[in-house]
């Protein structure tokens, strides 16, 4: 994150890195090929802490999706 600048494109699956680095102007994409984009980033970081509160509460999702030869 400290290295990065704008123009830069940074692959991540840890949303809020990349609220932080998408202020910064550089271009962030999710391991399955999704760009995160500033105006859509507060909502993924909401489901994120619901996701997080759900999880405290002991109710536990099925995970991600396994890759496929499209990813």
């Amino acid at each position: 994150m400290n290295h990065a600048s704008k123009g830069n494109i940074t692959i991540t699956q840890d949303i809020g890195l990349a609220s932080t680095i998408l202020l910064k102007g550089v271009q962030v994409l999710s391991p399955r090929g999704v760009v995160f984009e500033e105006k859509a980033i507060q909502t993924a970081l909401d489901l994120r802490f619901l996701n997080a509160k759900a999880r405290k509460r002991g109710v536990y999702g099925k995970g991600p999706k396994p890759f496929q030869s499209e990813d």
